[in-house]
């Protein structure tokens, strides 16, 4: 086994796929080389990147290049209909008399879709697999509203709900794979990126794949290991007996930040030391009150410690008529830029013509009153074909449009504060079909992106200043985590009050 230490920027899945390179220059099937990766979209990027790459086919040639919990979901053979859904967490949340549903997250990955509850029970039975701990263990680390022995009940009544009906979570793939090593692939190389994210368990299985290959590469970081909240176990990545190398040349982080990042990782007590440089320009750090003033236009970056901490901001940006991306979604919803920019197109041009699907976006957003919308139009389209399009005029003569005018006097759907905020926005000359340049997210959310611009706010919660108490470490590796994400600009807003806020 070979370990690399990859510093923010360094290129540690660069790194990885230069060696993939070689070894299909050396004849290597693809098919018989594994990546691995933490997340779906670590795993997909590295993908993307080699298919771009080797030019070989990615779904016949990269079979491997997968999340492990897809690996575990395809060599298990588990069907889609033995993934636990929302209704099962809704029947189990009325099984035990307690909501777990407030809370909850579709997970998709390689074939499957699942749901997993972020409610504050789940995530500590959760936590008791991962860690492969127990549920007593896993209650000590949580703060749950609830007794130790209510907790164990709840655990012990889940496991017998998804055993009566066959169901499977997103951790029980992992753990029928950890007890299944024959049907382990015997691959030739493999290589295993954020290793430092690795719970128990996925340690487990990676072990597990590294006694059938030849050659193992895991790369990670200790300094941005951010998810010990989830059961990753940053120390196993540390201590592994294996070779290793630092990668030393980062090509994102600029000398300023790299300051400032240097700082940081210099309080974080227990990790691997290791010298790394910064890119060969300055860039620039500064220290704000607020957000009030700063130019948003590039691209930026807004990071915080938690979610409502981005809420000011976040309407402070709609207010001033910026585009920007929150929880992966714009901050204006797909079907409002689709009505808009539909009617735009349809009535600057002749003869211009809008699919069906466009067609009826467009109707639910019109009401048939004041001559717009003639009663039964929306049936009309229904008797259309998908393949059919639609010009202004057909849709008057023949689907019951008598609306004219701009979209702000057509679209009459639209609810006040969106055709307000998509007026400012198409007034500064902002293309709707874009893809946002700003992005609101929190850290943790934020782990493997990077932007010219990142604004990071330095507040905490009351939850992380009590876990910063516990473990140091962990805070201070998340705020490094953060400053590194900046290629050229970090801005950082003060806390409003520095006893509830990362010390620098």
């Amino acid at each position: 086994m070979f370990r690399y230490f990859g510093p923010p920027g360094t290129g540690k899945t660069t790194t990885l796929l230069n060696h993939v390179e070689q070894l299909l220059a050396e004849g290597t099937p693809p098919n018989k080389i594994g990546y691995f990766a933490f997340t779906r979209k670590a795993a997909h990027e590295a993908k993307d990147r080699a298919v771009a790459r080797f030019g070989l086919d990615p779904e016949k040639d990269f079979v491997f290049f997968r999340t492990l919990h897809s690996l575990a979901f395809q060599l298990l053979g588990i069907s889609g209909a033995q993934v636990l859904k929302e209704e099962h967490l809704k029947s189990f949340s009325k099984r035990v008399g307690v909501n777990l549903t407030e809370s909850i997250e579709a997970v998709e990955d390689e074939g499957f879709v699942t749901f997993r509850s972020n409610h504050p029970i789940m995530r500590g039975i959760d936590l008791a697999r991962t860690t492969e701990r127990g549920p007593l263990w896993a209650y000590n680390q949580m703060d749950l509203d609830i007794t130790s022995y209510h907790f164990k009940l709840i655990y012990s009544e889940y496991e017998k709900f998804k055993k009566k009906d066959g169901l499977k979570d997103f951790t029980d793939m992992l753990i029928d794979f950890s007890e299944s090593p024959t049907i382990v692939p015997e691959l030739k190389v493999v290589f295993l990126d954020e290793a430092q994210d690795l719970t128990p368990l996925q340690w487990k299985i990676a072990h597990l794949i590294n006694d059938k290959c030849e050659r193992f590469y895991i790369a990670g970081d200790d300094d941005q290991g951010i998810f010990s909240w989830a059961g990753a176990d940053v120390t196993r990545f540390v201590t592994l007996d294996a070779a290793s190398e630092v990668l030393t040349q980062s090509h994102r982080v600029p000398r300023t930040v790299w300051t400032m990042a240097d700082k940081v990782s210099s309080r974080i007590r227990k990790r691997q030391k290791k010298e790394w440089s910064p890119r060969p320009a300055d860039g620039s750090t500064r220290f704000v009150q607020d957000h009030y003033g700063i130019d948003f236009s590039d691209q930026w970056l807004i990071l915080a410690q938690a979610n409502y901490m981005l809420n000011d901001i976040g309407a402070y940006l709609k207010t001033q008529g910026y585009f920007f991306e929150r929880f992966n979604s714009p901050s204006l919803s797909k079907k409002v830029r689709n009505a808009i920019t539909s009617w735009t197109h349809l009535t600057t041009g002749k003869n211009r013509e809008i699919s069906l699907s466009e067609a009826q976006n467009l109707y639910g957003h019109i009401t048939s009153e004041d001559g717009r919308l003639q009663r039964g139009a929306k049936s009309l389209l229904k008797s259309a074909h998908e393949q059919d399009v639609f010009t202004l005029g057909l849709l008057h003569e023949h689907f019951g449009l008598e609306a004219d005018g701009t979209w702000e006097e057509v679209l009459d759907r639209i609810k006040p504060e969106d055709r307000a905020y998509a007026s400012t926005l198409l007034n500064k000359g902002v293309d709707l079909n874009s893809k946002p340049k700003i992005k609101l997210s929190t850290i943790h959310g934020a782990k493997g992106g990077e932007a010219d611009n990142v604004y990071l706010m330095l507040d905490l919660s009351g939850k992380a200043l009590e876990q910063m108490a516990k473990n140091p470490d962990d805070g201070y590796r998340v705020l490094y985590t953060g400053i590194t994400r900046t290629k050229e600009n970090l801005v950082l807003k003060m806390p409003e009050n520095w006893t509830r806020g990362w010390q620098l």
